[in-house]
This record gives structure tokens, C-alpha cells and sequence, in this order.
């Protein structure tokens, strides 16, 4: 129960965006789970699923694209090779885990841009879909795609408000105009606005985004006032967000919240 949204640009750069709510074993729901991180220096992912084994793959992912010694820290990995490379290790960390959390299932989309080739007016950016319980990856790269993961993947409503936006006659394209990664934000907004006039439980009215270049990150969120006809205004704010499992753990425990089996 979340949508995390990869997603690729004539602009030669790589977009992913999360909402972050989560789901109790209660059946209650909490806005405060980040759910997409960078994991190496040109490639980010983002997790749907059991959130304990969420987290588990991220810092296995992480781990596996660290360079090894005496390698250049600044040594761009190419996204297909990493995900073949951490495809067995991403078994091996579900394998592991407890049979309850097997249950709920996991999802990773990562999304990465070339360190050497190039498509539109930058980097030709990949896409890498892993499922449980092979985790078998699934490549895809276009110069303009979008990709998603999660029960957001299946909602008619989201697909029809963010289709339109990847249309080369569409307005968005022209965000980026004297705005470098104009475009990457604003689509970020337009995936907030969908979840906020289809409210759907389990997925949050509030979008965390993650661009990938190959100069490095920028990450931007979804904050902004409506200003009804009444003159009355809506303010939509990030809550905080746990970007560590004990981080999540600690925030759940201070209300004394089971914290087993929590799905997004």
C-alpha cells in the first residue's frame, strides 16, 4: 500500500517519488516513512512492501554499490550492472527474513542515469524493477518512461492525471525553461495533486522526490498553501520522517504502537 513513481526526461536526468505513508498491523495508516534513498553515486531506490524488509534491501543495495578499496569514491557504477550485480544479495536478505514479513511481500524500483551514454539532452536514465521472491531484475530504459511500484501502480484515477504529463505537447516540459530540474519538481507537485483528489488508503497526499543526474541529488517535497474560494488556505506540510528502520522503530514506540509487520 504506497506508489513510488520512477520516472525519465528529455531533460537527461532521472526522477523518483514516494509518499510516505504506512500501514500498522492494526490497519491504522501514519504519514512518517521516507521510502526512496540515493544508494550509490548516480542511482537511487525506493521500496514497496514490508517496511523491515524495505529497509534491509536499501542498505543492502547500498552496501553492494559502495566502491571497493583503493577505488575512486567519485567512480560512477552503470545502473545495469548494479542491478545484476545485487540481484542475488537481494535474495538472499528476503530468504532471511522472518515468515511473517516474507508475507507481506517486497518491491524495490531503482533508477539510475549512465555514466557514458547519452539520450535527449543528457544522460540516458535506466529503470529496475525487483520483486519478491526472486528479485529477478526487470531493466528498462526510454528517454521518456514512467514506471511504478505498489497498489498506486494499479489506481485508473493516477494513471489518467499523470499519462498526459509525458506527452511532448505538455506544459510541464516547459518548467524546466531557465530552471534546471524545474521539470522534475513540478512533476512531483502533479503526483501530490493526484493522491490528493483521489484519496486512496494507504498512499499519503504527501510526495517525497529524489532527481538523479550525474553531478549528484536534489530532493524536493511536495509543501504547498491552497487557497479556497472562501479565502480560507490549506496548508500541506511534510511531516517528519523516519529515514532509518530505528528511526521508524523509535517513532511507532513513543505511542507504544506495535511496530511488527508494517506494510507500505
Amino acid at each position: 500500500m504506497t506508489w513510488v513513481v520512477a520516472a525519465s526526461t528529455i531533460w537527461g536526468y532521472g526522477a523518483l517519488y514516494s509518499d510516505v505513508q504506512v500501514t500498522l498491523s492494526d490497519g491504522s495508516t501514519r504519514d512518517m516513512l521516507r521510502k526512496a534513498y540515493p544508494v550509490a553515486n548516480v542511482i537511487a531506490a525506493g521500496f514497496a512492501g514490508s517496511v523491515r524488509i524495505g529497509f534491509s534491501l536499501i542498505e543492502s543495495l547500498e552496501s553492494a554499490l559502495t566502491p571497493p578499496p583503493g577505488t575512486s569514491e567519485n567512480a560512477l557504477c552503470h545502473p545495469v550492472l548494479a542491478a545484476n550485480v545485487w540481484a542475488p544479495s537481494a535474495k538472499e536478505v528476503f530468504d532471511s527474513a522472518e515468515a511473517r514479513e516474507r508475507a507481506l511481500g517486497s518491491r524495490i524500483l531503482m533508477v539510475g542515469v549512465s555514466p557514458n551514454e547519452s539520450a535527449g539532452l543528457g544522460a540516458k536514465v535506466y529503470f529496475a524493477r525487483f520483486a519478491s521472491p526472486e528479485f529477478v531484475p526487470q531493466i528498462m530504459t526510454r528517454t521518456v518512461k514512467i514506471c511504478s511500484i505498489g497498489t498506486g501502480a494499479s489506481i485508473q484515477r493516477y494513471k489518467h492525471s499523470i499519462k498526459p504529463l509525458f506527452r511532448l505537447s505538455s506544459g510541464i516540459l516547459h518548467a524546466e525553461v531557465g530552471n534546471p530540474f524545474g521539470w522534475g519538481v513540478t512533476l512531483g507537485y502533479s503526483i501530490a495533486n493526484a493522491t490528493n483528489w483521489y484519496p486512496h488508503s494507504g498512499i499519503s497526499q504527501h510526495v517525497h522526490t529524489t532527481l538523479i543526474a550525474r553531478d549528484g541529488f536534489r530532493y524536493a517535497n511536495s509543501d504547498q498553501n491552497t487557497y479556497q474560494k472562501d479565502g480560507v488556505v490549506i496548508e500541506r506540510t511534510m511531516p517528519p520522517l523516519a529515514q532509518t528502520y530505528d528511526q521508524f522503530l523509535a517513532m511507532l514506540l513513543v505511542g507504544g504502537t506495535d511496530t511488527a509487520c508494517a506494510v507500505c
